[in-house]
């Protein structure tokens, strides 16, 4: 179950935490290695998984999967608590049935993970608005802490749940009355949120500063198009619902929805403007939240139809939207791909079968040298890293921190690689993908090709082509 093969950031992380328990790498090393430093908490997460259930990509999946379905419970209580249990029941029908979620739940990637985090501060914000005794206030205010902190090393882009809690701070101030007991109680908190702030928080604005600036530009990418086609064209219906829905509790919960607003406006004006490509995981726990205001907004509205058999035609709408099939997974699938509403989001190539073969054809292969633009899959699938990385971009050769081989970017380089190394294997993506082309047609032209792994065998519409040459076997 869900042992299909991994994409490329799949694969690394998993190697990552694959290398770490079984003693190839040191606790820290894992922790400060390239692409995990942003992830680390994700990364240990993985290593657990991998240590109780075994080497296998379901077992890399199963943390998302697990946060997956505590995601149905929490966004039927948020709404509930919001709205009504109608509403809720819808809210939770997308949630659970979204494709979107599904591809993302059946994933070694951790965005599932920040969705649900992103729920579950939403949730406690709502319940602090509603004026709790003070221990449970303070208590709500500790947990939100933590899981914001969390969400922050689960992934960087967890940062901006901080965006949610600090607007809602702000916009509490102006009631909170400020005498001496209230003052003894603030001051620990505040203790707590400027370690937090200078340990954690601190570096991860650098690094969105770093972005706002890059290339001396404010705004130096603009994928305002595809932001405003993902939520205005394809998923109209339940924006629309959400924007109803969010109107319709605005009065009963002004502070948290502020918050809310102010978060969403940061978070997709960063991935429209400041991220270098635009992909929808990054918006990901934006849909927590459409999921859970279009239930709202959808129960609104049969209320108008339905005054006396709400229930009835909750039921009739989920019946409805289940029968056209809108956005959902009407029935278990092997493979659920992430592609479906943004194509090539994903590079969802087959690269356990391609892994597979290389290693059949060649069971000495760890005796010639092999040559490949990226180190993410590999050890996953090899246990060995490359002994050399050919990489668009890559003016000057320098070593790599992972493999410890170099790193080049033409094919002067790769040709004097050639002739260094009389027997070797290239790995090729054949797509738009790391290596230069110029090196790409050339292997083709004079190097051995040995096979192609076209796609994913559970998405053969989705075509992602490997293929491996050789020299001098």
């Amino acid at each position: 179950m869900f042992n299909y093969s991994f994409w490329a950031d799949e694969a690394y992380i998993a190697g990552i935490a694959l290398q770490l328990i079984t003693g190839k790498i040191s606790f820290q090393a894992a922790l400060d290695t390239s692409g995990v430093f942003y992830q680390k908490i994700y990364m240990l997460m993985l290593a657990l998984s991998l240590k109780i259930f075994g080497f296998s990509e379901f077992a890399a999946r199963v943390p998302s999967i697990f946060f997956y379905a505590i995601g149905i419970a929490v966004i039927f209580l948020l709404v509930k608590k919001i709205a009504n249990v109608y509403a809720a029941i819808l809210s939770t029908f997308f949630y659970a049935f979204s494709h979107l979620n599904l591809a993302y739940a059946t994933q070694a990637k951790p965005y599932i993970i920040i969705e649900l985090l992103t729920l579950l501060v939403l949730f406690l914000i709502v319940y602090a608005s509603q004026k709790p005794k003070k221990m449970s206030l303070l208590l709500s205010h500790a947990i939100i802490i933590f899981l914001t902190s969390s969400a922050l090393l689960v992934h960087n882009i967890g940062i901006f749940l901080w965006v949610l809690y600090g607007a809602y701070l702000v916009s509490k101030l102006t009631t909170i009355k400020i005498n001496k007991r209230v003052f003894v109680l603030s001051i620990p908190i505040i203790l707590v949120l400027t370690f937090i702030a200078y340990k954690f928080i601190y570096p991860v604005i650098l690094s969105f500063i770093f972005l706002l600036f890059k290339e001396g530009q404010l705004f130096p990418y603009n994928h305002a198009y595809q932001v405003a086609k993902l939520f205005g064209f394809k998923y109209f219906f339940l924006t629309a619902c959400a924007v109803l829905g969010y109107l319709g509790v605005f009065k009963k919960n002004i502070a948290p929805l502020i918050s809310l607003a102010v978060y969403s406006t940061v978070l997709l004006f960063m991935v429209a403007f400041e991220f270098y490509t635009f992909n929808i995981r990054y918006v990901l726990s934006l849909f927590g939240i459409l999921f859970a205001f279009s239930g709202i907004g959808l129960a609104n509205i049969i209320k108008v139809f339905f005054p006396r058999q709400v229930l009835l035609g909750t039921m009739l709408a989920i019946l409805l939207i289940y029968v056209s099939g809108y956005k959902i997974s009407r029935i278990p699938q092997a493979y659920y791909n992430p592609n479906v509403d943004k194509y090539g989001d994903i590079q969802i190539a087959n690269y356990k079968d391609f892994y597979t073969k290389l290693k059949q054809n060649f069971p000495n292969y760890r005796k010639f040298v092999i040559v490949n633009d990226t180190h993410d899959v590999e050890y996953w699938y090899m246990r060995h890293y490359s002994s050399a990385y050919f990489t668009k971009f890559v003016k000057k050769p320098y070593r790599h921190q992972t493999g410890k081989a170099m790193v080049y970017g033409s094919l002067v380089d790769f040709k004097k690689f050639i002739v260094k190394h009389p027997r070797g294997l290239l790995i090729m993506e054949d797509w738009e993908s790391f290596l230069p082309e110029d090196i790409k047609q050339y292997a083709k032209e004079n190097l051995k090709l040995e096979f192609r792994v076209e796609s994913l065998k559970e998405a053969p519409e989705d075509p992602w082509p490997l293929a491996l040459y050789s020299w001098g076997l």
